[in-house]
């Protein structure tokens, strides 16, 4: 059969240039279950090892150099290793890395984001982007005294229990309790008519609706021309809370997808790229808000509490990082993701295929389906033995690539390295059209 045969001849060539990965791998599960201690980090034959990265590339033990089109799900991007961000860390992590106490670090990092975005007014600091979105939804439960929330299918907004619960491919809810999403409300992203039926029928029990702007793991999903605009007006009308999680989405513009798209939200989370490569999240927004963990303004503040909160060699790195990815370096990565989106649409012309991709700025997603994706449904239709072959093939010719088709650059990558990566591309495409036209015959022109 010819799947087994390209898979068999894909998959070999991996155990070959990779002993050492394999070596390691094996050495992890007698500790680690699985190998990988986050779930997407592992897959089939066994997954890759990385000893360390340097500008655009990853460097692997088996002494293999790779093209980096990851970036760690995309908080790297600086690429690897920046001058600016690592000389921030090393002078400060002299003088101590974390006090618990307020700090200068916190102050300066936290005017750059509220100066930056225009729905922060006040923000807090946490470890990574699941805690911001579960302060989020609790300051919101806390500030209007309802509980449920409305969110997307497709949606992710991290891993604590009430939003781990979705449609999405692949969430396992295994081990949640159905306590906690019996107050949450699921309806279609860029479906005016089901969002506004669900916001008017539960406005009197709805703390928030909590959305990401564009679907980040949901497939680059973008909004529908108004959309957006049209999520903000309903939820004002019915008194509800609108919160956009641009822990995914922010690097795209300078103020996030709410600057870009001119909607501006009552809480805010981001994350990723903030930390400069190390772990943060941040929630914020409406000082009335924020205003309910203020000491001086809230005779029993909401409790907030985290040893790590605000942790100051992350306030370095931050601050280092967001001076440095600025509206000149979001144009330029912004442009360089236009380039090799024009480049993949040619390659699927050039061999005959019906497939597509989703991108906005330096963020894209390969689709292996038929029809426009439009949906996170579509996105689900999307043939995952192709994906799951295209990772190992691009990993065997020098290209670290996330499995499910989305590509995450950074502002250090090259055009001619675009190119070469396009290239690669168009080989696997050619040795997957043979499987194609016996299997999926549904994606040929």
């Amino acid at each position: 059969m010819i799947e087994s045969k390209i898979e068999n001849r894909i998959f070999d060539e991996y155990k070959e240039k990779f002993p050492v990965s394999k070596q390691n791998h094996e050495k992890l599960i007698k500790y680690i279950p699985g190998g990988a201690t986050r779930s997407l980090s592992y897959f089939k034959p066994f997954p890759i090892h990385i000893e360390y990265g340097e500008g655009a590339y990853v460097f692997t033990p088996d002494g293999e150099k790779l093209l980096d089109v990851t970036n760690a799900y995309g908080a790297l991007v600086l690429g690897h290793g920046d001058k600016d961000v690592s000389d921030a860390v090393c002078s400060g992590i002299k003088k101590g890395s974390q006090y618990s106490t307020p700090t200068m670090g916190q102050y300066k990092l936290a005017k750059l984001l509220c100066e930056r975005v225009p729905g922060f007014d006040r923000i807090r600091f946490v470890n990574s982007g699941t805690e911001a979105t579960l302060f989020a939804l609790r300051t919101a439960r806390a500030f209007t005294g309802k509980d449920k929330i409305i969110k997307m299918s497709g949606g992710f907004h991290g891993t604590h229990d009430c939003v781990a619960a979705s449609t999405k491919k692949n969430v396992i809810t295994a081990g949640i309790p159905k306590g906690m999403t019996e107050d949450m409300i699921e309806v279609k992203f860029n479906d005016c008519d089901g969002l506004e039926k669900a916001v008017r029928e539960n406005a009197e029990t709805l703390a928030a609706v909590i959305m990401e702007p564009f679907l980040g793991a949901g497939g680059i999903i973008l909004p529908e021309e108004g959309y957006l605009k049209f999520a903000r007006e309903i939820t004002e009308k019915y008194n509800v809370l609108l919160i956009f999680d641009e822990i995914f989405s922010f690097r795209v513009h300078e103020g996030g997808c709410q600057a870009l798209y001119g909607v501006i939200p009552d809480i805010t989370t981001v994350g990723k790229v903030v930390g400069g490569g190390l772990p943060i999240g941040v929630f914020g927004g409406k000082e009335e808000i924020m205003n309910i963990f203020c000491h001086e303004k809230t005779e029993k503040p909401l409790y907030h509490s985290g040893t790590f909160n605000g942790y100051e060699t992350v306030m370095q790195a931050g601050y280092a990082a967001m001076k440095k990815y600025d509206a000149a370096a979001i144009k330029k990565i912004n442009e360089l993701g236009g380039y090799f989106q024009a480049g993949l649409l040619k390659t699927f012309k050039d061999n005959a295929l019906n497939i597509h991709s989703n991108q906005i700025g330096s963020l894209l997603n390969m689709h292996f389906v038929n029809k426009e994706v439009t949906t996170p449904e579509i996105v689900m239709e999307s043939e995952e033995k192709l994906h799951e072959l295209m990772h190992v093939y691009l990993l065997n010719k020098g290209i670290f690539t996330i499995p499910r088709g989305l590509f995450v650059l950074s502002c250090v990558i090259k055009k001619d390295e675009i190119d070469n990566l396009l290239d690669k591309i168009d080989g696997c495409l050619k040795e997957l059209l043979p499987l194609i036209k016996e299997k999926y015959k549904h994606l040929l022109e």
